[in-house]
């Protein structure tokens, strides 16, 4: 319980210094690069809490950094999360960030998860991104 508070307090903490910072400017020119490595395994963290709201919120702010880092961990969301919501918070998040190994984890879990829901909506994702690809 200590820890998950202490995670979830050091992401909001992260956030909020971070999006300070970044109010008016370009990310690149503002944030020095060691600050965003830490914010970044902060939120890798926040991806393997145990706190639901955490962990999703985590997924959709690595998303918006589109961070490569992240994908092995919100691949292992995407495939044992117990929650539906979750794992397609975590299919959203791959498909942002975009690479290549998380668009693959994407489509087969769109072909292969025993939850309908989650397997039609990983579908649509990656058929979405193949007709973007294709434009």
């Amino acid at each position: 319980m200590k820890r998950t508070l202490l995670v979830a307090l050091t992401l909001v903490l992260a956030v909020t210094l971070t999006t300070a910072a970044f109010a008016g400017a370009d990310k690149k020119d503002v944030q020095p690069a060691w600050q965003t490595e830490q914010v970044e395994a902060n939120l890798i963290a926040g991806v393997q809490s145990s706190n639901f709201g955490l962990r999703t919120s985590a997924a959709m702010m690595l998303s918006e950094f589109k961070s490569s880092k992240a994908v092995f961990a919100l691949m292992r969301m995407l495939r044992s999360e117990s929650d539906e919501r979750g794992r397609i918070v975590a299919a959203m998040a791959l498909m942002k960030i975009g690479d290549p190994v998380g668009l693959y984890a994407v489509k087969q879990t769109g072909r292969l998860d025993e939850n309908v829901r989650v397997r039609k909506l990983c579908a649509l994702f990656y058929q979405e991104h193949e007709q973007e690809k294709q434009s």
